[in-house]
């Protein structure tokens, strides 16, 4: 009977032995040992053929060493619920950190502020929030900060109100719901709210929290309107409740969210920093990939807490349209953010100075090396 031979790598405590390499013949039920715990079935080993064998197995089995000796990077992130943090989530659940040597560890901070205080104290490594509470911080002396992306690059609310708001006027003396005062909601309405002719001292600006209790407000009628990102947006239509300013249809370009660091810890791993991005980047592409619907159907429900299959889908469809295939975040989006703050406006602050696009830019020579 003819006899093929090949090599088997066995690894430590697989199937109760030590593991080696091992020589398998079709005509023995179990590996002949050729390597393992320093003896050579067929002699001594020669430092030649130790040489060949250990060259043989970091060639064959090269990701299969790096995986059994290390382990994945802890980084702790916090974030906010919104749309474009979506992606960010999907990154995580669809294991494109993992890739990249990253176990990513998400947080939920309802406020920005609060989400800058654990990173300036080191207490987490990277950020997923709103972009405009660092900004002041940074303005305000926190120069280690170092905005690195954006998921979302274009505003994506709308200023909802109830059916008794029957024109912009109607709003004076009203309540307005955003998340937290200082929030990238905060200075969205306002921004809303100047666009249809009303001062914000006009008005009273309430932090009720995320969107989905500000809709509950809403809907119960103890605020008169507030700002909603998908998929509350389609609730709003659904209702024929007044959409009074629609950012998605203008070519407003404000950062949303994004990633966000300390200069400090780019210095001491940078690489950790670019493997986040580089796994970020994957999600949204997993995100946008009409192929992973289904699966990001579910990723988003369990980021929304809802099983409406038509809300995660508008969700979904308008992310897809309106945020490209990277963060990127522009300096036009960061100089509009700024602008639109009273206080940050009078700081005179230099956007790049905020900015490090050094990782995007190494993104982007990555990929063009995939094609």
């Amino acid at each position: 009977m003819k006899t093929t031979n090949k090599l088997v790598l066995i690894l430590p405590f697989e199937k109760g032995g030590l593991g080696g390499i091992f020589l398998h013949t079709r005509t023995r039920k179990s590996p002949i040992p050729i390597f393992q715990s320093g003896k050579w079935s067929g002699g001594v080993i020669t430092p030649a053929r130790a040489l060949i064998l250990s060259l043989a197995f970091s060639l064959l089995f090269p990701t299969l060493l790096l995986a059994q000796t290390k382990p994945l990077k802890e980084v702790r992130v916090p974030y906010a619920l919104g749309g474009s943090t979506g992606f960010f989530w999907v990154a995580q659940r669809s294991g494109s950190f993992e890739k990249y040597g990253l176990k990513v560890l998400p947080i939920f901070m309802r406020g920005g502020r609060e989400a800058v205080q654990a990173l300036i104290s080191r207490d987490v490594t990277m950020l997923q929030q709103g972009s405009a509470g660092v900004i002041l911080a940074w303005a305000q002396g926190a120069k280690d900060l170092v905005v690195l992306g954006a998921t979302g690059n274009k505003l994506d609310y709308v200023f909802v109100s109830n059916a008794n708001i029957k024109k912009p006027a109607d709003l004076k003396g009203k309540r307005i719901a955003i998340s937290q005062l200082g929030a990238s909601t905060d200075f969205i309405a306002r921004i809303a709210l100047k666009q249809l002719g009303i001062s914000d001292k006009e008005v009273t600006i309430l932090g009720i929290g995320a969107q989905g209790e500000r809709w509950a407000a809403l809907a119960g009628g103890h605020v008169d309107a507030s700002v909603f990102q998908p998929p509350v947006t389609l609730r709003a239509r659904k209702l024929g409740l007044p959409v009074w300013v629609d950012f998605s249809k203008s070519d407003y370009e404000y950062v949303v969210a994004g990633p966000v660091t300390l200069r400090s810890f780019i210095k001491s791993d940078r690489e950790t920093v670019m493997n986040f991005m580089r796994g970020l980047a994957d999600g949204m592409d997993f995100y946008r990939d009409e192929k992973h619907k289904d699966a990001v159907h579910k990723y988003l429900g369990e980021f929304y807490k809802s099983n409406n299959v038509e809300e995660l889908e508008e969700t979904r469809r308008v992310y897809t349209q309106v945020t490209p295939g990277l963060p990127i975040v522009t300096l036009k989006a960061m100089d509009n953010m700024i602008a639109s703050d009273r206080t940050m406006a009078s700081m005179n602050i230099n956007s790049a100075d905020v900015m490090d696009l050094s990782f995007l830019k190494q993104l982007e020579e990555e990929r063009k090396t995939r094609k």
